[in-house]
């Protein structure tokens, strides 16, 4: 088993927070329509009708650092990092799913996983810096 530095573990759970965005954002529209929809077809005064689960400020927030994360992933250099990058964190596609579209086996996917993380880690530290000036 391969260990993974810290900063591909953060750099991981930074790209994490892409998939917890959508589900977020997911959650809120599920939400609100269904609440819509249940609110004009039954008359019962229900105190959580239309009621967001996150608010507008919120959403947006959680958009903005979506952005960021996928800016961060799509300015790497064209390779197979940077794809299954893409795929995994930004597109949600299970490291086996990345490995068919990559065309390599399950063993490789996973190995490439790690390889981005440390390629990635690398190079957010520099990004960072580009982006706060």
């Amino acid at each position: 088993m391969m260990k993974v530095s810290s900063a591909a573990d953060e750099t991981a759970q930074f790209l994490e927070n892409y998939r917890f965005g959508q589900r977020m954002i997911e959650m809120n529209r599920y939400r609100s329509e269904y609440f819509l929809s249940r609110k004009k077809n039954h008359s019962a005064d229900d105190p959580d009708a239309g009621m967001e689960f996150i608010g507008e400020d919120d959403e947006a927030y959680i958009k903005a650092k979506m952005f960021d994360i996928k800016r961060f992933v799509t300015s790497l250099p064209p390779d197979d990092r940077k794809l299954f990058l893409y795929y995994h964190y930004i597109k949600c596609e299970s490291v086996e799913r990345c490995g068919e579209l990559l065309k390599i086996s399950r063993r490789s996917a996973f190995r490439l996983k790690h390889a981005a993380l440390e390629y990635a880690a690398m190079r957010y530290k520099s990004y960072a810096k580009k982006t706060d000036e």
